[in-house]
C-alpha cells in the first residue's frame, strides 16, 4: 500500500510539472505570434502635393539652311574673277565674281555709240526737214532706229551685270564650283551661299498630334551630337504646319525656326525636336507605379501615422511616368511610392526605403 502510494505521488508531481512546462511554452510562443502579426514593413513616401503637369512628345527633325541659294551663271564666257574663297562671310549686293567683262563692256560701247550717233542724225533730220531736205519717213527711219538701239543697249547693261553675279541675301559662300580661267555658260553652278544666322527645323507631325500644336508655340531642339556642356536645349518656334498630310506618311510638315547665332547648329544635323502636347495646371499627380489595379479596383497606400491606409483612387490621363488623380487624395497626405505591393490595409510601415 506505501509503495502505491509513493508512486501515485510521484505521478502527480510529474503530471504537475509537465503540464508547467507545457503552459510555459504556450506563453512563449504568444508573444513571437504578435511580433510576426505586428511586423513592420519598410516603406517610401512622398508627399501628395499639387503641382503643373507638362505633357509632351519628342519627334526626329532636319536642320536646314534659313537660305541656301546656289547661284549660277546667266552669261557665257571665262571666268575672269573669283572674289570671295569658301567660308568668307558676304553682305547682299557684293560682287562674287567675274564672267568675261571686257568682251561684255565692248559690246556695250558700241551699242552705246550707235545711241548717240543715231541721236545726232535725228537732230540734224530735224533741221533739215523745215527746208525739205529730208522727207518725214526718213526722220521716222531714224527715230526707230533709235528706238532698237537703246533696246540693244539695255541689253548689253543688263548682259554686263550678270557678268557680276552679286549676293542675293547676307550669307556664307559654303562651296565655289567653279574655277578662274573656266568657260562657263547660262545655267552653269558657280557657288553655293547659305544664311545660317537662323535656321529651319523640318519635323512631320503625326496625324494625332497635330491638333495640339499652333504657330507661334515654342519648341525644344536638342542635338546630341553637341558635347554635354553644351547641350542645354535650343529653343525655336513653329512658323509654319502644313495643311496637308503627306499622303504616304501621313503627317504634317512642321517649319520651326531656331536662332543660330551661336553658330553652333550646322545645317544637316539630325535633332530631336520636343513639343508641347498639353500643360496641366495644379493638379495632383502620382508615380504611375504607386497606383495598384487589382480586380478592377483601383488604389493607393498613404502612410497614416504608422499605418498603410488602403485609399481608392479615381485616375485622370498618364503623362510620362506620372498619372493624374482625379479624386481620392488630399494636398499634405503621404503617399506610399516604395514596397506599396507587399502591403494590406493596417500593416505598420516605417519610412526606410530610398
Amino acid at each position: 500500500m506505501k509503495i502505491f502510494e509513493k508512486s501515485m505521488c510521484k505521478f502527480v508531481v510529474i503530471f504537475v510539472l509537465l503540464g508547467l512546462v507545457s503552459g510555459c511554452s504556450r506563453e512563449d510562443k504568444l508573444p513571437a505570434e504578435s511580433v510576426r502579426a505586428e511586423k513592420i514593413i519598410s516603406v517610401a513616401v512622398e508627399p501628395v502635393v499639387l503641382g503643373d503637369l507638362t505633357d509632351t512628345f519628342t519627334l526626329p527633325a532636319n536642320l536646314e539652311a534659313w537660305e541656301d541659294i546656289t547661284l549660277s551663271a546667266e552669261v557665257s564666257g571665262g571666268l575672269y574673277k573669283i572674289n570671295f574663297a569658301e567660308g568668307d562671310q558676304v553682305a547682299a549686293g557684293q560682287v562674287l565674281l567675274e564672267i568675261d567683262p571686257e568682251t561684255v563692256k565692248t559690246q556695250q560701247l558700241k551699242a552705246q555709240n550707235d545711241v548717240n550717233l543715231v541721236q545726232s542724225k535725228i537732230h540734224r533730220y530735224q533741221q533739215l526737214i523745215a527746208d525739205g531736205l529730208v522727207s518725214q519717213q526718213e526722220l521716222e527711219d531714224l527715230e526707230n532706229r533709235l528706238v532698237t538701239a537703246k533696246s540693244t543697249l539695255l541689253a548689253t547693261e543688263l548682259q554686263l551685270q550678270k557678268s557680276f553675279p552679286q549676293a542675293p541675301v547676307n550669307g556664307t559662300i559654303d562651296r565655289i564650283y567653279v574655277d578662274r580661267g573656266e568657260y562657263v555658260s547660262p545655267g552653269m553652278p558657280l557657288l553655293q551661299l547659305v544664311q545660317v544666322d537662323q535656321l529651319k527645323v523640318i519635323a512631320d507631325i503625326p496625324e494625332k498630334d497635330v491638333q495640339f500644336l499652333h504657330i507661334g508655340d515654342q519648341v525644344q531642339i536638342i542635338a546630341a551630337s553637341i558635347e554635354p556642356s553644351s547641350a542645354s536645349p535650343f529653343i525655336g518656334v513653329i512658323e509654319h504646319i502644313a495643311i496637308t498630310a503627306n499622303p504616304t506618311t501621313r503627317t504634317y510638315r512642321t517649319k520651326i525656326i531656331i536662332d543660330n547665332r551661336s553658330a553652333k547648329l550646322r545645317p544637316g544635323m539630325i535633332v530631336r525636336a520636343k513639343f508641347v502636347r498639353q500643360q496641366l495646371q495644379q493638379v495632383i499627380s502620382v508615380p504611375l507605379f504607386a497606383v495598384i489595379d487589382r480586380e478592377g479596383e483601383k488604389f493607393v497606400y498613404i502612410n497614416d501615422n504608422g499605418r498603410a491606409k488602403k485609399t481608392a483612387v479615381v485616375i485622370g490621363r498618364s503623362i510620362g511616368q506620372r498619372i493624374v488623380i482625379e479624386d481620392g487624395l488630399e494636398v499634405n497626405q503621404s503617399l506610399i511610392v516604395a514596397g506599396q505591393q507587399l502591403l494590406i490595409d493596417g500593416n505598420k510601415v516605417e519610412v526606410g526605403v530610398n
